[in-house]
């Protein structure tokens, strides 16, 4: 199901100086550790949906520099994060045909909300957002229940395009899940988003799904900060649903180059960061994704760190908060899984 993580993205620190990557490796691998609950995260390196939505292509490269930036990070001095296992699955596998790449995205997703696994999406074009929700809801309800779904999509854009010619691409994502009954318009915000970057029609639509429109320029003319209003949103939608997923597009974010609609107006990094956080501070919160890094378009690796501190804020929330009070069971070894992260799988987590 997954290709391992390369050992050329771990980079290697001097005695004394362990790196993140060096740390999550060790704690991967060791027969010592039996953490009791668990984040898993996995990548997408696949841009064909941005290609068919006429983006700039380069997104399929940004799981790995994401990895890259975290894993140059120096390794946690806080002593909870040894309670939290943290597992890099690696990526799914990317297929000719953008339905198929999907499904790998969706089984993946689905097998770890099966155990209950917070899960961290990287894109990747956003179009994995609805093969990745949808395995997350599918996941969790099949062990829990009948639960109810929010999501917060922070976005300039709607991204409730029409299929073409039956094929999905990187605006469709929300449609499909809307229109496939996972998620319920009055479940759904669109944080961020700007008026003069979706067509009246998309508008009307998430309009008549009764979705939470809150525009760039609604956010921008508030007194409290953008995270604030951030937290506040989340918070009012949690109280209507049982679980929550975030998922950010980095096109929202005017300081950034390589990504795949770079934009003039939007959020800083420093935005992000804290709604990222908060996002993980969350209890309800057991989905989150980026989406959208494009390094060939930014030569500084910039956009790639970026995102990385972002990750590191959810991840650190997430720690600052325990991930909720019910303990995380073991993650399944999904099928066709490599050898060489068998062991990792098997353990409990």
């Amino acid at each position: 199901m997954f290709t391992p993580v390369s050992s050329d993205l771990i980079f290697k620190g001097r005695p004394g100086d362990l790196r993140f990557g060096e740390w999550l490796h060790q704690r991967e691998i060791s027969q010592s550790t039996q953490p009791s609950r668990s984040i898993a995260l996995f990548g997408c390196p696949d841009d064909t949906g941005v290609r068919l939505n006429r983006g700039r292509a380069g997104a399929q490269e940004g799981p790995d520099s994401i990895r890259k930036a975290l894993y140059k990070m120096t390794c946690p001095r806080d002593s909870r994060w040894s309670s939290v296992g943290i597992f890099d699955l690696g990526n799914i596998q990317v297929e000719a045909e953008i339905q198929k790449t999907h499904k790998n995205a969706e089984d993946a997703s689905r097998s770890l909300a099966q155990e209950h696994a917070v899960i961290v999406l990287l894109g990747g074009g956003h179009d994995f957002a609805a093969p990745g929700i949808s395995g997350w809801i599918s996941g969790r309800q099949k062990t829990s229940g009948n639960l109810g779904f929010g999501v917060i999509n922070i976005d300039p854009h709607l991204d409730v395009r029409e299929l073409e010619d039956g094929v999905p691409n990187s605006g469709t994502a929300f449609r499909q899940l809307l229109e496939s009954g996972h998620l319920t318009g009055s479940n759904f915000i669109q944080f961020g988003c700007r008026e003069n970057r979706n067509a009246p029609d998309h508008w009307n639509y998430c309009e008549s799904q009764g979705t939470s429109l809150i525009s760039l320029e609604k956010i921008t003319s508030q007194i409290a900060s953008p995270p604030q209003q951030f937290g506040l949103q989340m918070n009012r939608l949690a109280k209507r649903v049982d679980a929550l997923a975030v998922t950010l597009d980095l096109d929202c974010c005017h300081e950034l180059p390589g990504t795949s609609a770079a934009p003039a107006i939007g959020f800083s990094i420093r935005e992000l960061c804290q709604m990222a956080y908060a996002a993980g501070c969350h209890s309800q919160v057991s989905y989150f994704e980026l989406a959208e890094v494009s390094p060939p378009w930014d030569p500084t690796g910039k956009t790639a760190n970026a995102a990385a501190e972002i990750l590191y804020a959810f991840l650190s929330g997430k720690i600052s908060q325990g991930l909720g009070k019910t303990p995380l069971r073991q993650i399944k070894k999904p099928n066709k899984t490599p050898k060489n992260i068998k062991n990792r799988n098997k353990r409990r987590v």
